[in-house]
């Protein structure tokens, strides 16, 4: 009420134009009755007026949070449904000092960094939209004295002397015994922390964007660094530069400190292969000199256990992916072939169908070039293949016997020589960009 009347004063001023809205939560018996009077208090003073009813217990066992998660969604999802409705740039909110202290006390209880001491902040972006909190400066007695010097008739919630909640815990039992037994300006110590953690959240925020920018490649619905820029990087930077990769994959979805820390594990370790899931259905892992984010969660695909190629013709692969073969004469070849062209001499193929298998146990093969045939998972190896991709590489083989790899390497034996007569021309497609993989 306080907030709101400080608008209105300053309205004509600044040329605002204001909306009022309200979310009934459903949890009080009054809460009709205090929508039905702020309506009339918006109408008297001729502003525009937005309420919406929400079942918050519903909210809270359909999307498995705590009730006071539940309300703060509501709330928000509400309030910026109704900024986009008047095309409003900024959404004001009433918090004040006393909740910064609690939110800042409440933050170090549960445990947390810099981030979390800054607690809740004077204004914030959000999208399209800027959060502003205007009477964070002031405190809860102040803003009650405003109100009684401007005859407004501010509602009280009853919930809010219930105990049932941390943070009525904090706000009625915690901090009135750390003002009377240590800090009688306890609240105001609180508020002057989070005001410093706030300018060094900012500061180191800005230097993570900009090394962010500097280091980070894009490509393929993935974030790749090179591991050495970020290992060089201090912790501080590094996590945050992290964070702003993982948001990119999953917006509504924070990494917490354990998230982290697994991270920079698998990122300072000296395996060259691994990974993590992290919230939102995502992941992170290393692939020898780099550390890819990615949106795209490899769920454990059951393959079947060879699919026949159609030669000639063309053959769908899992994955959305396709081969198309054809049977050529040597003089109708254009060279080099691409990594996605398969040139085979056809008549010194084995005998039998030729099929695409996926890595099976004891598998070799013999890389053109090489002077002989090597294990297949020593060669992926050495071909920096990440150690999930091994699992679902297509492998054009007639039983046993690779003859191409595609993306990768063709079979030495069954290459095109001078003594070639009819070549079997292969070529390997993705009519799915966004599944694409690190081979191709």
């Amino acid at each position: 009420m306080a907030l709101l009347h400080m608008l209105r004063t300053i309205a004509d001023e600044f040329m605002l134009k204001l909306v009022v809205a309200h979310l009934n939560h459903g949890l009080r018996s009054d809460a009709a009755e205090e929508e039905e009077e702020l309506k009339n208090i918006a109408s008297s003073w001729s502003l525009l007026y937005e309420s919406r009813g929400v079942d918050i217990r519903t909210l809270k066992r359909e999307q498995g949070l705590t009730e006071e998660e539940a309300g703060r969604e509501a709330r928000y999802c509400f309030l910026f449904d109704i900024a986009r409705k008047y095309n409003a740039s900024k959404v004001a909110l009433g918090h004040h000092l006393d909740d910064q202290a609690e939110t800042v006390l409440l933050n170090i209880i549960r445990g947390t960094g810099v981030d979390g001491l800054a607690g809740i902040l004077p204004k914030y972006r959000r999208d399209e939209l800027l959060l502003i909190r205007p009477l964070l400066c002031l405190r809860r007695n102040e803003i009650e004295n405003y109100c009684q010097e401007n005859d407004l008739q501010p509602f009280t919630d009853s919930s809010n002397l219930e105990t049932d909640y941390t943070r009525n815990k904090v706000r009625l039992e915690l901090i009135p015994q750390l003002e009377k037994q240590y800090n009688p300006r306890i609240r105001e110590a609180l508020y002057g922390l989070a005001t410093l953690a706030a300018d060094d959240r900012f500061f180191l925020q800005n230097l993570a964007k900009k090394k962010y920018l500097k280091i980070a490649r894009f490509g393929r619905g993935k974030t790749f660094f090179n591991r050495a820029d970020l290992i060089n990087l201090p912790t501080a930077v590094c996590s945050r530069i992290l964070r702003l990769a993982h948001k990119k994959y999953a917006p509504s979805k924070q990494l917490s400190r354990k998230h982290i820390e697994q991270i920079l594990k698998l990122l300072y370790s000296e395996r060259t292969v691994g990974q993590i899931t992290l919230p939102g259905v995502s992941r992170a892992y290393i692939s020898y000199n780099r550390l890819v984010l990615t949106g795209e969660y490899l769920q454990a695909q059951k393959y079947p256990e060879k699919i026949v190629l159609k030669v000639p013709g063309r053959t769908i692969l899992p994955g959305g992916a396709l081969i198309n073969a054809r049977i050529v004469k040597v003089e109708e070849l254009t060279w080099p072939p691409t990594r996605y062209q398969a040139y085979l001499d056809l008549d010194s193929l084995p005998p039998g169908r030729l099929a695409v298998r996926f890595r099976w146990p004891g598998a070799r093969f013999y890389p053109q070039g090489s002077s002989g045939s090597k294990k297949l998972k020593s060669f992926l190896i050495d071909q920096k293949i990440p150690h999930y991709q091994r699992e679902i590489l297509p492998l054009v083989s007639v039983q046993d016997t690779i003859v191409w790899i595609p993306g990768i390497r063709i079979a030495h034996p069954y290459r095109v020589t001078d003594k070639t007569k009819r070549v079997l021309l292969f070529e390997y497609k993705m009519f799915r960009k966004s599944q694409k993989s690190d081979f191709s």
